[in-house]
């Protein structure tokens, strides 16, 4: 492989999944917009990240991710293992369901108008959060996020999303999930401690840490956020009940919610997590993936990243 040219990481099961044919016709585009590239396509969950780390190190200079949010953030991953983010860059193609990083980018959908994007943008350093967490195992794992990371009712619904098949899209997956958590969850207390303030108890139907704007299939739930301000937005949403979830629910899509009386909006750049309850098992979302559970702490990475945009 030439290492100067673009290695497009392709995650075939995103969107309606790549065949053969369909392949064909997606790899002309991606010529067409990128010329001549180099392509590895991913077997599993991690593996974009480890191929990404795998090129970074080499001295790739160019690693593209073709998928959904999921791959998005595996090989900003990947970069960041590697300690490459600031000689590697990273472009973007978006083909899955969710699209949420997608919108804060205002990228376009086509895929060839995607590719030419790539090849003809500059490199624009963004930041990263970064998150300690809980693994499913019990031990205590790193990952990064370019978009939002969030606990509560967002992570729950994001577990029953991704079970499902998502066939009619990912704004309907998630708004199917939505409705169907509804009727099970319950709020949950946790402790926040935000930079070196003292620590607050808080009731919460779920909280975002936003470096991106949108999560959920294109709830806008961080509206002010930016991802090269050096630092992240924390919007709590309170002990809202099920009537009151239901009745503004529209304002997540609009960005409106954190007009609310019960929903804060605080930039930081660190806030630390944890159950109030020792037994409590409340999911960590990261991009759309559930990886572990609180305790968790999220912080900002400044110009993390150097993104073609």
């Amino acid at each position: 492989m030439d290492l100067a040219r673009p290695l497009v990481i392709v995650n075939p099961r995103s969107g309606r999944g790549l065949d053969e044919s369909r392949w064909a016709r997606v790899r002309g585009a991606l010529t067409d917009g990128l010329g001549e590239l180099d392509s590895a396509f991913t077997g599993g969950p991690r593996d974009a990240s480890a191929i990404a780390r795998r090129e970074a190190e080499a001295g790739r200079r160019l690693i593209v991710a073709l998928g959904g949010d999921g791959t998005i953030s595996e090989v900003a991953n990947g970069i960041l293992e590697a300690g490459a983010g600031a000689r590697t860059e990273l472009g973007i193609i978006p083909r899955g369901t969710g699209g949420d990083f997608r919108r804060t980018l205002d990228l376009p959908h086509d895929i060839a108008q995607a590719a030419r994007r790539v090849r003809e943008g500059e490199a624009r350093p963004v930041d990263a959060g970064r998150a300690h967490f809980r693994g499913h195992a019990g031990q205590t794992e790193v990952r990064h996020f370019v978009n939002v990371a969030s606990f509560g009712f967002s992570s729950a619904v994001a577990t029953r999303a991704n079970a499902s098949s998502k066939r009619f899209g990912g704004r309907l997956a998630f708004m199917a999930a939505t409705l169907r958590t509804l009727t099970s969850y319950d709020n949950t207390d946790v402790w926040l401690t935000i930079a070196d303030r003292p620590r607050e108890r808080r009731r919460v139907l779920m909280a975002a840490v936003g470096n991106g704007r949108f999560f959920g299939g294109g709830m806008k739930i961080c509206p002010e956020a930016r991802i090269d301000d050096g630092a992240l937005d924390l919007v709590t949403v309170g002990d809202f009940s099920l009537g009151e979830v239901l009745a503004n629910l529209g304002r997540l899509y609009e960005g409106t919610h954190v007009e609310l009386d019960a929903v804060e909006n605080t930039r930081v750049t660190r806030v630390a997590v944890e159950a109030v309850e020792a037994d409590a098992r409340i999911p960590v979302e990261l991009d759309g993936e559930t990886p572990g559970h609180l305790p968790a702490l999220f912080e900002v990475v400044p110009a993390a990243l150097r993104v073609r945009i």
